[in-house]
């Protein structure tokens, strides 16, 4: 491991039980997630469940949909707008970056 792979938020580093304690969730809760397909976590060799800090904002944001109120099904779709919406506003601010610079 290098020094980059501190920062890269995708590297799978935590495991369920890590994961669990950090969001203040019960594992069950990481296992449905990942049963649903919300959040895939990476395999160790051993098979065992390994989270990166990305999957635990996820994790995060859906339990937070929950504790709204809103269904699995619904979190599901709100989570896919939310990053289609992130991706947007990526491409705008690169398009206006490069219209500047014309």
């Amino acid at each position: 491991m290098n020094l980059h792979d501190l920062d890269d938020e995708h590297r799978p580093t935590f495991t369920t039980g890590q994961a669990a304690d950090i969001l203040g969730v019960e594992q069950p809760f990481l296992r449905s997630l990942d049963s649903a397909g919300v959040v895939s976590p990476e395999r160790s060799g051993g098979g065992h469940r390994r989270y990166s800090r990305h999957q635990l904002g996820q994790a995060e944001r859906m339990r937070a949909l929950f504790d709204e109120g809103y269904n699995l099904n619904a979190a599901q779709r709100i989570l896919e707008l939310e990053h289609e919406l992130e991706q947007a506003r990526r491409e705008i601010a690169e398009l206006q970056r490069r219209l500047g610079n014309e």
